[in-house]
């Protein structure tokens, strides 16, 4: 959010000095409403007091503001960690081993480790198998 408001600040610094192009009009409407929508989506998860990942004993719903995703631990044979990305910006997802497929978790900038939640639900796996 804060990226996206360094570049409407830059793009409203250069309209002031006379800079009256295409791309900074695009800049700052592009960029402004790109952490409008982010500051939405914080303010929301706050409000409401909506966790993004919730955990039950039947699986993990993600809530991404918008969507709400459900994984459902029957249908899954593992949970991995990997990363993305270039080494400077790493990202750190979770991956989703089903018995079919793969699919992936975001799981950075969470109040949990990647590692802590990624045993959580691996744990939850063999428990649902158990039952």
């Amino acid at each position: 959010m804060a990226v996206c408001f360094v570049f409407v600040a830059m793009g409203i610094f250069m309209l002031l000095h006379g800079e009256q192009s295409f791309i900074v009009w695009a800049c700052i409407l592009f960029f402004g409403g790109g952490g409008l929508f982010v500051l939405f989506l914080i303010l929301k998860e706050r409000i409401t007091h909506t966790p993004y990942y919730m955990i039950t004993d039947d699986g993990i719903i993600m809530n991404s503001g918008l969507k709400t995703y459900e994984v459902h631990f029957a249908d899954v044979e593992c949970f991995y960690l990997t990363k993305v990305g270039a080494a400077r910006g790493k990202t750190t997802l979770i991956g989703i081993q089903y018995k079919e497929s793969i699919e992936f978790l975001p799981a950075d900038g969470l109040t949990i480790k990647p590692k802590d939640l990624c045993e959580i639900l691996n744990e939850r796996v063999k428990k649902s198998r158990n039952i």
